[in-house]
This record gives structure tokens, sequence and C-alpha cells, in this order.
């Protein structure tokens, strides 16, 4: 099996716009967080470790299917997906939600306008 360890750095934009407009801080910097992909019926990347085991980690599952690609999105690693977005040929999109089974959390789906809780601020 092929597999790619990536070290990704914090996108700072969005918590500290003042302070990357200034240059005093960069716009990508640290922490730098690990990134594991890996061939796996697909490609499956393990968000936030080295270890394909580590279930404490979110990751996503990306396969080929006839006329496109679906992405499975497990925000609990090892656990059911959330939901899944696909990707046709085409140029189409569609996003589609899953039930929200076992320890795994329902999508919210927000509106275009609405900021996303607690990732551009301070947690």
């Amino acid at each position: 099996m092929h597999e790619c360890r990536l070290e990704v750095p914090t996108y700072n934009a969005n918590l500290f716009p003042k302070e990357v407009e200034s240059d005093r801080m960069p716009e990508f910097g640290p922490p730098d967080l690990p990134v594991l992909i890996h061939q796996a019926d697909g490609v499956r990347i393990v968000l936030g470790s080295h270890d394909l085991d580590d279930l404490s980690k979110p990751d996503i599952q990306i396969e080929r299917q006839p006329n496109g690609w679906v992405i499975f999105l497990h925000p609990v690693g090892g656990s059911d997906p959330s939901g899944y977005v696909y990707f046709h040929d085409d140029g189409r999109m569609f996003m589609l939600p899953e039930n929200g089974l076992g320890p795994t959390p329902r999508i919210e789906v927000l509106k275009s306008n609405d900021g996303v809780p607690g990732f551009s601020s301070p947690l």
C-alpha cells in the first residue's frame, strides 16, 4: 500500500486578520499537524495523525465511481460517515447528509453568510 505523510500548517488569516495583513504573522504557520494519505479502495486521508489506526482522529475516504467521485466524511474516526460529497465528471456537485448513526454527529448545514461556530475564534 502506498502512503504519504505530510505536515500541514494552520491557516491564520481568519483568526488573526490584522496580524497577517501587517506581516506580523504568516498567513499559514504553526502549529503544523500531521496528515496521512493512504491507498485504501480509493484514498483515505487521516487528519491529525500519521497513524492509520488512530481512530480518535477524523478521516475522509475518496472513491472513484463510474461517473465521478464520492467523498465519505468521517468526523469520528472509524465510525459511520456523517455524509457524502459527490463530484460528477460533468462538474455537478451534491452533498448528502447521513442520519447521525452511532457516535457520528449529524452535519449541520449553515446559511451562506453564517460563521462556522468555533472555527474563526479562539477556543
